[in-house]
């Protein structure tokens, strides 16, 4: 497997396929996506894409740090889950941000996927709050 930059537009089958899949495919073109300091990683085995993350130049007035990125519509191929790609996709992602001299990701995580983040070294901040339409959700952080 191998993780490298790839378009906005390369998310949104996955992002569709796993995180909104009754909803229409235009639910997942997110709005910071075409940003200029917004980066996407794709993890790749051989030329077939089974994980998406996406990563924004956005700050969480919750949390403090100068150089915030947020971590937005993570998405890994049902066939390929639970295999490591997720982990692999948020490592890069953390090593290039520590390069960028960011010093903090966060995201909404999704309650069932909190455990996953706390693997990584995140930490939750506050409740769990709902997202209309998605579900319950924890803020998350981490320093890179």
């Amino acid at each position: 497997m191998r993780i490298r930059f790839i378009k906005a537009s390369d998310t949104h089958a996955l992002r569709h396929r796993v995180l909104r899949p009754h909803q229409p495919i235009e639910e997942v073109d997110f709005p910071n996506d075409r940003n200029p300091d917004s980066f996407h990683l794709g993890a790749f085995i051989g030329e077939h894409l089974i994980g998406v993350a996406s990563f924004y130049r956005e700050r969480s007035e919750q949390l403090l740090g100068w150089k915030q990125y947020r971590l937005r519509g993570m998405a890994t191929h049902p066939d390929f889950q639970g295999q490591g790609v997720g982990r692999r996709l948020v490592r890069f992602a953390l090593e290039h941000l520590h390069a960028q001299q960011a010093d903090l990701l966060w995201c909404n995580a999704r309650i069932g996927a909190a455990p996953f983040y706390q693997k990584l070294g995140f930490h939750t901040h506050g409740e769990a709050f709902d997202i209309a339409g998605v579900g319950p959700h924890y803020l998350m952080h981490v320093r890179p």
